[in-house]
């Protein structure tokens, strides 16, 4: 062999210095596009690919080897070691932080990401939020980033039990190494191709769910592992090894350029950076870009890569809210970039590095405990220890937030005062005293109608054919008068006007809401059904119409407009009626079936025709007049559904336009009493203060179709429109 080959064959086998500069410079293309170009960069995809070259190579490695360990808890100890007291750190942090600085951004969604994110499901809970991975902006979670963090921390597990298993098959079964490690690469292959595979099952632009999938992320990892097994002798030529290294670092470099959509993730078109990230495995460490990628500041890059990722997106996240920002500028950009570094720099040095396992992995006539004990009387050991101890106190309080988010919750959730907070009332002549409106606008969104909380809502995951339950069934239980309640969930927080309404005047209310779904008629194949409502949807109104029809109902009520977009995405237009509606209203006219609708509320925007939430917006500190919108951005000047809903064929519209604008503005409270749940929905409260004005419209409407009851009503135990707050529910767009 030549002097060249042994050389390289000794320096490629050797610790790959060069990739922990890869892993930094993949990380410094990650922050750099976060905050200067607002997109994904691919970079994080060479971490994962990295983090599996490293983390699962190692331990299918070390299951190989003579006497290993088969207690599957020290390389599960070590890593968290390695990960967790960071993580803590910083999330308590970011909690503290939004708390003092911007608290617009504490909500329910984020309590239940913090807890994700310590227990490693985040990427599971940015899917049941969908969440779609976003550029940085006033409306982004600032944990959003750690979906990456329990992809990785699933996978480490899947590793662990993985080498455990081929370190009990070689050492306790004898199996023959050189067999099982083939074995161990063979069942590699199949994840990667399989995972592969299911990642570009959308061809080159996926979904969110796919962007965030251990399933569909797994393949990255993976081929990192498979990269670890390729022997030196096997790498590219080192002749022209400078060049394919180098090709590789621009092919890493320019994915963030030239794939626009972070929705591109992880299918085919992943393959341009994580092939680069394979050039440079494969060329070595004997090579001129090997040499810069194992310079001192590449590879200081590289320790602090994983605390850097951790503190950039929440501090950018939090100055971009505070600063009132859509998009952060570049100086402030500049700015977050040297604080992140600083303190990734300092979380490395005190805590990452501290309170790692430095020992190599204990064989099984090693000691590890005894060790440990030992080591707790040196200086350096007890203060591992107290580092561990304010870990687990961190890890502890981070637990702890979601609980102490929810009791809040449950806490402000209350039927209010009437004379104190009359809400719409107000627009009846009632007093409105000088007081601080309520909800709590920073709680509010966590507060749910009792559908969500009673499991009669029906979610977009459902199956078409999936109906709530029978005894989804409010108001008067007993009444031979039902009123049907249909449509999306615009419609929903009317359950608590019409419960109250029907105790009071006999009838029972059984709902049929759906997230996203307004009902409508002729399946997918209507073409009116197509503009607004997906294919499921379209046919799960097919199946909920039967049964309403089996019902038969004394009224449907329904919204009867909406702005333009499709079901769930609203923008800033004047409301209209949708020919999917219209549809609808003449086919209940055939099966003779009364039908009311309600004006829909307005979506609430910016006057740049972004969305707003009018609650984040005072909780931000400003004015009611700057969270207010203009009305003519929500409504048209008359009532469009007025025109079909005119009385004929006992089909009514109520005009609800005056219900929460005044005088052509559509504020974020009326009578002290905050008007919306989120962006779009009406909250609970608001809803019951309505009920006097709904039954004022709704009276001369049940008088002529002979379903008036006098009969005195029973007595309620529950407190007339109390809604308890909805914890496990995800809101519910229309």
């Amino acid at each position: 062999m030549s002097g060249q080959g042994a050389q390289q064959k000794k320096g490629s086998s050797a610790y790959r210095v060069d990739l922990d500069g890869l892993r930094g410079y993949a990380i410094a293309l990650v922050v750099l596009f976060h905050v200067f170009v607002g997109r994904v960069s691919g970079g994080v995809d060479v971490f994962l690919l990295l983090s599996g070259y490293f983390f699962l190579g190692g331990q299918l490695r070390y299951a190989l080897r003579p006497n290993p360990n088969l207690n599957p808890w020290w390389p599960l100890w070590r890593t968290m070691r390695r990960l967790v007291p960071a993580l803590a750190l910083v999330v308590v942090s970011v909690v503290l932080l939004v708390l003092a600085l911007t608290p617009e951004l504490m909500s329910d969604e984020l309590a239940r990401q913090v807890t994700a994110s310590m227990l490693y499901y985040q990427n599971w809970e940015l899917i049941a939020q969908n969440a779609d991975y976003a550029a940085a902006s006033q409306d982004t979670s600032p944990l959003q980033h750690l979906w990456s963090m329990s992809v990785q921390g699933q996978f480490y597990i899947f590793g662990i039990l993985m080498g455990t298993l081929i370190a009990f098959v070689v050492s306790k079964l004898k199996a023959d190494p050189k067999i099982t490690r083939r074995v161990a690469i063979g069942v590699l292959a199949v994840i990667t191709i399989t995972s592969f595979a299911w990642s570009a099952r959308f061809g080159f632009v996926g979904t969110g769910e796919n962007y965030y999938s251990t399933f569909s992320r797994a393949w990255e990892l993976s081929l990192g592992a498979l990269l670890a097994f390729v022997p030196a002798e096997r790498f590219l030529p080192q002749a022209t090894a400078w060049f394919t290294a180098l090709l590789g670092v621009a092919m890493i470099t320019i994915t963030g350029i030239v794939i626009p959509t972070s929705l591109a993730f992880p299918g085919p078109l992943t393959l341009l950076p994580l092939t680069g990230a394979a050039l440079v495995v494969l060329s070595g460490n004997n090579n001129a870009v090997s040499t810069v990628l194992s310079s001192a500041p590449m590879t200081w890059l590289g320790k602090i890569a994983y605390s850097l990722y951790l503190w950039h997106w929440p501090l950018l996240i939090i100055v971009t809210s505070l600063g009132g920002y859509d998009t952060p500028p570049a100086w402030l950009g500049a700015l977050v970039i040297l604080v992140s570094l600083a303190l990734a720099h300092i979380t490395h040095m005190l805590v990452e590095d501290p309170l790692r396992q430095h020992r190599r992995r204990p064989l099984a006539t090693d000691t590890p405990v005894a060790d440990a004990r030992s080591s707790l009387r040196t200086w350096p050991g007890m203060f591992r220890a107290i580092g561990g101890m304010v870990t687990v106190a961190l890890f502890g309080v981070s637990l702890a937030v979601q609980p102490f988010w929810n009791n809040r919750v449950d806490s402000a959730d209350k039927p209010l005062d009437p004379t104190t907070y009359p809400g719409a009332m107000a627009l009846a002549g009632a007093d409105v005293p000088q007081v601080e409106p309520k909800p709590d606008p920073n709680l509010i969104a966590g507060m749910f109608p009792v559908i969500g909380e009673t499991g009669c809502m029906v979610f977009k995951p459902h199956e078409a054919d999936y109906m709530p339950p029978e005894d989804c069934v409010y108001g008067d239980l007993e009444a031979e008068t039902t009123i049907v309640m249909v449509g999306g969930s615009h419609i929903e927080p009317f359950v608590i006007p019409l419960e109250i309404l029907g105790r009071e005047h006999h009838f029972k209310v059984v709902s049929f809401v759906r997230q996203e779904c307004p009902l409508v008629v002729g399946g997918p194949e209507n073409p009116s059904n197509q503009d607004i409502v997906s294919d499921t949807c379209a046919e799960w109104g097919e199946h909920a119409l039967a049964r309403i029809v089996d019902l038969d109902p004394d009224m449907i009520v329904s919204t009867s407009t909406r702005p333009a977009g499709r079901a769930g995405d609203g923008v800033a237009s004047a409301d209209y009626v949708p020919a999917a509606y219209t549809d609808l209203w003449n086919h209940l006219a055939e099966l003779d079936i009364p039908f009311v609708g309600l004006r829909d509320n307005p979506w609430m925007f910016t006057i740049d025709g972004n969305p707003m939430d009018p609650n984040l917006c005072i909780v931000a500190g400003y004015s009611e007049a700057e969270c207010s919108m203009d009305a003519s951005m929500a409504y048209a000047p008359e009532d469009p559904a007025s025109f079909f809903l005119d009385g004929t064929n006992r089909q009514w519209e109520i005009d609800t336009a005056d219900w929460y604008c005044i005088d052509g503005t559509c504020p974020p409270q009326i009578g002290n009493v905050y008007i919306y749940r989120d962006q779009n929905h009406i909250s609970n409260a608001y809803a019951a203060t309505l009920t006097p004005l709904l039954w004022e419209h709704l009276e001369p409407i049940f008088t002529e179709l002979g379903l008036i009851d006098d009969t005195p009503a029973a007595e309620s135990p529950e407190a007339p429109g109390e809604a308890p707050a909805i914890e496990d529910s995800a809101p519910a767009d229309a």
